[in-house]
């Protein structure tokens, strides 16, 4: 295996299927895993940016650019928008709002001791492997090989259990979870979810799978990967897989 600390970038240009594409392929079909496009979203933005405010505080000054409050309307503030649109070139872009978002939540990470344990160890470091004949990439946001676990920063409206329970099926993050802990040889029932919360009170809750998670994601990244499989061998690009079909092909929810 390839352990290497490259940049988003390298990462994401691989060609080996990573735990992101796996969980696509389990929630649609290999078939619109080929057809996806890249997109980014404000959202998304922020989240980066709280991961690098707690995981990489050094880098967040590099990686980002705080867009102040300015009175577009006037001429002075058009020429300070342009001079800080210029600045923000080849970083992410963030509004003051959101500046104090992230500030907030690290105040209250920095007070959260056992977020920051869970924090601790080499943080995102790109592994790469072939597993059964498949390259497959793996980049956790923070493992410790010497305490044995995993840990991965999650943006959240409500890291309530409930609600963050709901997250972690809608969006699949225990086929994320046990493909990282199981291609990396952790036992999963050491991953760690750091669940933030983007709004008031800006809490942050550290959470485990329980053993009926671990098997829906074990389950789910195995079926993910034979299919993904069948198509690096075959060329063939599965569609939607249902339990049965109605005689004219309809499929039958």
């Amino acid at each position: 295996m390839k352990k290497i600390k490259d940049t988003n970038e390298v990462y994401h240009s691989s060609d080996a299927i990573s735990a992101s594409g796996l969980k696509y392929i389990y929630q649609n079909s290999v078939q619109k895993f080929l057809q996806r496009q890249a997109f980014s979203s404000k959202a998304m933005n922020l989240g980066s940016a709280v991961h690098a405010a707690m995981l990489e505080p050094a880098e967040y000054i590099n990686d980002f650019h705080v867009m102040p409050k300015i009175d577009g309307r006037t001429k002075a503030g058009k020429e300070e928008k342009a001079k800080h649109e210029e600045m923000s070139k080849g970083k992410i872009l963030l509004t003051a709002d959101e500046n104090e978002i992230v500030s907030s939540i690290s105040g209250n990470y920095n007070q959260h001791e056992l977020a920051r344990k869970y924090c601790t160890g080499e943080i995102e470091i790109s592994h790469y492997k072939n597993h059964e004949g498949v390259d497959v990439r793996i980049r956790p946001d923070v493992i410790n090989y010497k305490e044995g676990f995993i840990s991965d920063v999650k943006t959240c409206q409500d890291n309530s259990p409930k609600a963050f329970r709901r997250d972690v099926y809608k969006y699949g993050y225990p086929i994320q979870a046990v493909f990282y802990s199981e291609m990396l040889g952790i036992d999963p029932s050491e991953f760690r979810f750091i669940a933030v919360q983007t709004k008031h009170p800006f809490s942050i809750e550290v959470y485990a799978m329980s053993e009926q998670m671990i098997e829906y994601g074990r389950e789910g990244w195995k079926q993910a990967f034979h299919d993904w499989k069948f198509y690096k061998e075959t060329g063939i690009a599965l569609g939607h897989q249902t339990p049965e079909v109605k005689d004219d092909g309809t499929l039958i929810l």
